[in-house]
């Protein structure tokens, strides 16, 4: 069966939590739910929000996860605009040039690199450890105090105690995840911002210290900052002379002949910064991101079939809803009592045909579980069925027949009809009738009840049909 889930989500966690509290369905069922979905048997995950999504509308009130996810989505989604306005507003400040002095480089690189790889340093102490170690390192994290305003408003109780059901595991990978995709937001924002003042604006950069740096030192400094891509943009890389001619000493409120003079050139920067923020800022975080995403799709995969009453429910599907073992030995009982040649001791486990007279698909595939048997043609005869349709079904019909009846049920007409039509047929080689009982005697037959059976295709008179005594 065609199906477009692939991966456990907040909202299949939460829709199987809740479910499982208010409905469980029968061993029965959940078997043949399973049977019915073979495809995903190997497939827990997959199989139970098959299952979950099925039976959904047996929830007596509005699926928790709808409440909880347009919370979380429209939280997130201001989240996310705040960060991208955060991170656009500041390089807008970084790179204001009032024409008295020059922007200084040192400041964007403290926003563009050094911030950034801090943040994910401490990132990943924060993946690799747990408890309050890792919640002690969420404190350095502006999101984390964003959060915290944020949940001061009045939303739905409801909603924070769902938030708080999550394994503290979870939790953490959800803030992690999150945490990767707003600093993301924020370094696209501070690039955007870069663009938009050098576009819009003539921008001289330059840079100073108080710390006694010589103009050589500070360039073998941006040489190895611009590894990364000194073979994809060499002319992202400063030269030495532009960072002599870009030293900037704050004598007052003057700037210094040889920047006067020089500054058309000083707007050269702006490649530098802008790659600056494009590999530290924005790659670097969009790998952490992408790991981020993962380790949160494997705990939160771990943690869905942690939910209580998942391993019952995955039991159940893998599980034959009744045992294999008869009480005694099946065996294939001639119909005509006076002679022994027909009696057949070994149980066939595979036919060509399997036909239910008057039975639901469910109901069949639940008997071939139960019975180890197997049919390469598998047709439902009798009941609502028109016997104009039951005889296209007879035609199609070859070799050995399994036909499963009602043993509580006498033989009526129309399935005498019925099976003389199989008699009749040239392509029919044998015709094994099998009499179940009800599920709950695991469909043992009473004695009395076959007899009947027996008795009655007897009177047919055909070394083709046979009767099979469970």
């Amino acid at each position: 069966m065609h199906t477009t889930i692939k991966k456990v989500t907040i909202k299949s966690y939460l829709d199987f939590a809740q479910l499982i509290k208010e409905y469980q369905g029968s061993h029965e069922e959940n078997r043949v739910f399973a049977l019915k979905h073979k495809g995903a048997l190997e497939n827990p995950s997959k199989l139970v929000m098959l299952w979950t999504k099925t039976n959904l509308f047996r929830l007596r009130e509005t699926a928790d996860s709808e409440n909880f996810l347009h919370h979380f989505s429209s939280v997130s989604n201001l989240i996310g605009f705040l960060f991208l306005l955060m991170g656009f507003f500041a390089g807008i400040g970084l790179l204001s040039y009032s024409g008295h002095a020059p922007v200084n480089i040192i400041y964007y690189l403290l926003f563009a690199m050094m911030i950034p790889l801090l943040s994910m340093l401490i990132t990943i102490f924060s993946m690799i450890s747990g408890g309050e170690v890792s919640n002690f390192f969420n404190l350095f994290f502006s999101l984390h105090w964003v959060e915290k305003f944020v949940n001061l408003f009045a939303f739905n109780s409801k909603i924070k105690t769902l938030n708080s059901s999550f394994p503290q595991t979870l939790k953490k990978w959800i803030f992690i995840h999150r945490l990767q995709l707003f600093s993301l937001l924020f370094s696209v924002g501070l690039l955007l911002s870069l663009l938009v003042m050098v576009v819009s604006k003539d921008i001289a950069f330059s840079w100073s210290t108080t710390l006694n740096v010589t103009p050589m030192a500070f360039h073998e400094l941006l040489s190895w900052v611009a590894k990364p891509w000194e073979f994809l943009v060499p002319s992202a890389i400063p030269s030495v002379e532009l960072v002599e001619m870009s030293q900037y000493f704050r004598l007052g409120e003057t700037l210094n002949k040889e920047m006067v003079q020089n500054a058309d050139k000083l707007g050269a920067w702006w490649q530098f910064l802008a790659m600056v923020t494009l590999i530290y800022a924005i790659f670097l975080r969009a790998i952490l991101w992408l790991v981020s995403r993962y380790a949160y799709q494997k705990q939160l995969e771990k943690d869905f079939l942690e939910i209580e009453g998942m391993e019952m429910l995955i039991r159940e599907f893998q599980t034959p809803y009744v045992s294999t073992e008869a009480p005694k030995v099946e065996q294939h009982l001639d119909i005509v009592e006076e002679t022994d040649a027909q009696v057949k001791q070994n149980r066939r486990r595979a036919f060509n045909n399997i036909v239910g007279w008057n039975f639901s698909a469910d109901e069949i595939a639940l008997v071939n579980d139960s019975k180890e048997i197997k049919g390469v043609h598998i047709d439902i005869v009798g009941g609502s069925h028109t016997f104009s349709k039951d005889q296209e079904i007879a035609r199609q019909i070859s070799r050995t027949v399994l036909l499963y009846v009602k043993s509580w049920e006498p033989p009526t007409m129309d399935f005498v009809d019925f099976l003389e039509l199989l008699i009749e047929s040239k392509k029919v080689d044998e015709i094994h009738v099998y009499p179940l009982g009800t599920v709950g005697r695991y469909y043992a037959s009473d004695a009395k009840e076959v007899a009947v059976w027996k008795r009655k295709i007897q009177g047919l008179k055909s070394k083709k049909v046979w009767v099979i005594d469970a």
